[in-house]
């Protein structure tokens, strides 16, 4: 189960999240994160599942994610594409940047859910 939790991760930092991708997920991983089980991934249950993702990821505990803890999520283009400020490592602040914009590009009606 855990490992399908950061595929979740990956797919939503991998490329602008669409609402394709997003239903492409596994049934039992997304009951997983939709906390209130109403159907739907608020932006409340999103961010919920990103700080786990990122602290469970961070395996070293330092706050970022080097490419040995991100390469069984990213290739590297998907990498240097997070990495905005090609340091070789995906702060917080990137990786939140990253999520916050595909919870955008999934929720194609605005509406604040994934559906």
């Amino acid at each position: 189960m855990k490992r399908g939790i950061f595929v979740i991760a990956a797919v939503m930092m991998a490329s602008a999240a669409s609402a394709e991708s997003v239903a492409e997920l596994n049934e039992k991983e997304l009951n997983a994160i939709d906390s209130n089980n109403d159907g739907f991934l608020s932006k409340d249950e999103f961010n919920a599942f990103s700080d786990y993702a990122f602290q469970e990821m961070d395996e070293d505990k330092n706050g970022t994610l080097g490419l040995d803890e991100a390469k069984p999520f990213l290739d590297i283009k998907q990498f240097q594409k997070v990495d905005r400020d090609e340091d070789n490592a995906i702060s917080r602040a990137e990786y939140d940047t990253q999520m916050n914009e595909d919870f955008i590009n999934a929720d194609q009606d605005g509406n604040g859910l994934l559906d």
